[in-house]
């Protein structure tokens, strides 16, 4: 059994969800306030514990008025059916329906309610007493709705931030609080260990009644030009971006300049393309234009969702969207210039973000609950059917991404005009280039395209997909034109000895 965080909703106001299969009892002494003697508690038996972050314990205990926290976990489909038990408990209708009262609620998730054993209105000793019909009639009814309250209100703390060695009471009158030692958080009483800790997403209220999703990383650094986020506060911009200032990027002329999720909300906005030729293929990007202006590629496959690179930015309707298709097993990111906001888009989809090891110093947030995945081997399996293949170059770790006999290449190989119509072209008309730098125009030598050739080489594809929009190229021998392309390059660039001239496909 074991907790999973999803939305610690509101300022300071926070709920977390538990998912479970099974049920057993060892900590009875803890769990007899809370019920009548059963084994229905999802609070029972719990090795893994998400808490409210540390930070929270400082946290503005101001809560937006108008925003009602029952109205913001109605919109999140796996705790909809503990959603809806809290609509039939006044006592907790009420305190969710008020914006001005702080609370934590333990939400256990649908597969949790699902695999109950009896119904959250049932107990054995009801049926010990009263037989079968325990429930019938109006005596029975009224029996269902108290156990159900004490379902309902042992899951409800009325209080948040949660600091530590703070004795709390569930509504259903058991007292608890957590403790820190060795680095370890453990619920007591009953010494539970909490392994993980759930960050904050905030919500805000809108005058058209929707609700807007902010980050607790709003105020963190994101760099105009580039979109990387960073593990800084906004009043505390340093002069210059170091993805900006490496020569594979640019600073532009106007000098540096840096934004935050808070000031991006609003202004922009997703759109949701479907490929032409593959209708599982989605690309999202954002308008207007925001970083370096590259496109994420969503993947339906049989085996899950997989999320090929990113864009900065991200919003509730990009959530609903993703979520609507069936989630995201996976995102996957070709180079540094599109890690951008990885770190909250992992934490919204509860996912792992693959990156290489390689290019690993250019990272700029912490991960403290380790979604990402370090690529340190050639090529790695995302999900059946879908490979991340180390080609290197543009960076070190450059990767692109095969599936169904399509490549993904972000801009590992650039895809160039003159690639979307190829008959009858002379010969010595290119498709794609492959470079260092992009922006400044600084190619790749000869041994590291063949590099590139070597990792793509046993893979068949008939498709590729660029970093942006547009950039989808579709030929049957579209292998045979990578090769030659490469070919054409080197022999661009003077040389005429090279390994890479020595091919064939």
């Amino acid at each position: 059994m074991k907790y999973k965080p999803l939305y610690p909703l509101l300022t300071a106001t926070v709920y977390l969800t538990l998912s479970a299969s099974a049920w057993s009892y060892p900590f009875e002494s803890f769990l007899k306030p809370l019920y009548r003697p059963s084994d229905q508690s999802p609070l029972t038996n719990l090795p893994n514990l998400a808490m409210p972050s540390s930070s929270a314990d400082n946290a503005d205990s101001t809560v937006s008025a108008g925003v009602m926290l029952s109205d913001v976990m109605g919109r999140v489909q796996n705790i909809a059916i503990f959603s809806g038990l809290t609509r039939d408990i006044d006592t907790v209708d009420a305190r969710l329906d008020d914006a001005t009262k702080n609370v934590t609620v333990l939400a256990p998730d649908n597969g949790v309610m699902k695999s109950l054993k009896r119904k959250p209105w049932e107990d054995p000793n009801d049926y010990n007493t009263f037989g079968k019909n325990a429930y019938d009639g109006g005596e029975g009814e009224d029996r269902a709705h108290r156990n159900l309250r004490r379902f309902v209100e042992a899951h409800i703390v009325p209080q948040s931030p949660w600091k530590e060695h703070s004795k709390i009471k569930t509504l259903a009158g058991k007292e608890i609080w957590y403790e820190v030692k060795d680095g370890k958080k453990t619920i007591q009483p009953g010494d539970v260990e909490v392994v993980s800790v759930a960050e904050k997403l905030l919500f805000l209220g809108t005058t058209s009644n929707t609700i807007t999703m902010n980050f607790d990383a709003d105020n963190l650094l994101i760099c105009i030009t580039c979109g990387t986020q960073f593990d800084i506060q906004y009043e505390e911009a340093p002069e210059t971006c170091r993805i900006c200032d490496d020569p594979r990027q640019y600073v532009p002329a106007g000098g540096q300049q840096w934004t935050r999720f808070a000031d991006l909300r609003g202004k922009y906005k997703n759109n949701f393309t479907q490929d032409k030729v593959d209708e599982r293929i989605w690309s999202i990007t954002t308008d207007p234009k925001c970083g370096i202006g590259e496109r994420a590629i969503l993947l339906q496959t049989p085996s899950g969702n997989v999320l090929w690179d990113l864009i900065t930015y991200l919003d509730e309707e990009t959530v609903e969207f993703i979520n609507s298709k069936g989630g995201l097993s996976a995102i996957v990111i070709s180079h540094p210039h599109f890690y951008t906001t990885h770190i909250e888009w992992a934490r919204t989809f509860s996912c792992p973000v693959y990156l290489s090891a390689e290019d690993s110093q250019w990272l700029n947030r912490a991960d403290p609950y380790n979604h990402r995945k370090l690529i340190s081997v050639p090529t790695e399996t995302i999900v059946e059917g879908v490979t991340a293949i180390k080609t290197g170059g543009h960076f070190e770790g450059s990767l692109v991404l095969h599936w169904d006999k399509k490549l993904f290449i972000a801009d590992s190989l650039y895809t160039v005009p003159s690639a979307y119509y190829h008959k009858d072209r002379q010969p010595g008309t290119t498709s794609y280039s492959f470079m260092w730098s992009i922006p400044n125009m600084i190619p790749l030598p000869p041994n590291k395209i063949h590099d590139i050739w070597k990792a793509l080489k046993p893979f068949k594809f008939e498709a590729t997909y660029g970093g942006f929009p547009g950039q989808d190229v579709h030929r049957e021998d579209l292998k045979e034109q990578v090769l030659e392309s490469m070919k054409i390059q080197v022999r661009g660039e003077g040389h005429r000895e090279s390994g890479i001239l020595e091919e064939s496909w």
